[in-house]
């Protein structure tokens, strides 16, 4: 990284949304078995080229990231599995990943507990998936509920985005990824984060200038840039491309 700057941005609702209720005129950035899953509007695909030095940090599985095809948008570095995973050039790095399976070695006793306390609450409306080694996921009808009957454990955080429910190693959370991505470029830059969600914070509070929907609580960031959520995807295109020059 040469540059004075660098990008840490989330996926899902900040770069990239929903399809289910696409214009005509978006594009289309991921499909699976035929289906639109999610799309950018045409606003913010002109700007996606212009991004430089931008590090998606994602809760996405590595097969889950790889589907989206933005176009004229290929990071040479991508973090997936909520920091568990970093691709460089599309490629798993060993010595990142070992750091990872050891955090998740390190609290495999209670994350057995976990899976078994989700495996039986009466709330799941999903499979339980242990997705790529690292993390459990699944869904749920009331997921406060699951989320409290999972409490009280000391290495694990355990929490939801609307219906979806996560249980994580504590050492496996976007904050930590940002700042071991730093450390492992020997950066010494500008930092900004873009992200819309809980599992965002912790790297939101790493930036210099952070970009969140103004309605997201507990962002701490030196300088905030704020919008309304449902016109959240543009803005970031807008302000990381205006960032990138």
């Amino acid at each position: 990284m040469t540059e004075e700057f660098i990008i840490f941005t989330d996926l899902d609702g900040t770069l990239i949304r929903s399809a289910k209720n696409r214009a005509e005129a978006d594009v289309v950035v991921e499909r699976k078995n035929g289906e639109e899953i999610t799309c950018v509007s045409t606003n913010a695909a002109k700007r996606f080229s212009a991004l430089k030095n931008a590090v998606p940090i994602t809760t996405r599985s590595i097969e889950q990231y790889q589907r989206i095809n933005i176009p004229g948008f290929s990071p040479e570095y991508a973090v997936c599995a909520n920091g568990g995973v970093l691709l460089v050039n599309g490629e798993v790095c060993e010595e990142w990943l070992r750091f990872s399976k050891s955090a998740f070695d390190e609290c495999k006793s209670e994350m057995d507990k976990c899976r078994e306390m989700f495996e039986n609450d009466e709330n799941r409306s999903f499979e339980l998936r242990l997705v790529d080694g690292l993390f459990l996921f699944t869904k749920s009808r009331c997921a406060a509920k699951t989320i409290a009957n999972a409490g009280g454990f000391k290495k694990l955080n355990c929490f939801s985005v609307g219906e979806k429910v996560y249980a994580f190693p504590k050492a496996l959370e976007k904050g930590t990824a940002a700042k071991r991505f730093i450390e492992r470029q020997n950066f010494r830059g500008k930092i900004i984060c873009a992200g819309d969600s809980l599992p965002d914070i912790s790297m939101l509070n790493t930036a210099d200038i952070a970009i969140f929907p103004e309605d997201l609580k507990g962002v701490c960031a030196k300088t905030a840039l704020t919008a309304p959520r449902e016109a959240f995807c543009d803005f970031v295109a807008e302000k990381l491309a205006e960032i990138c020059g």
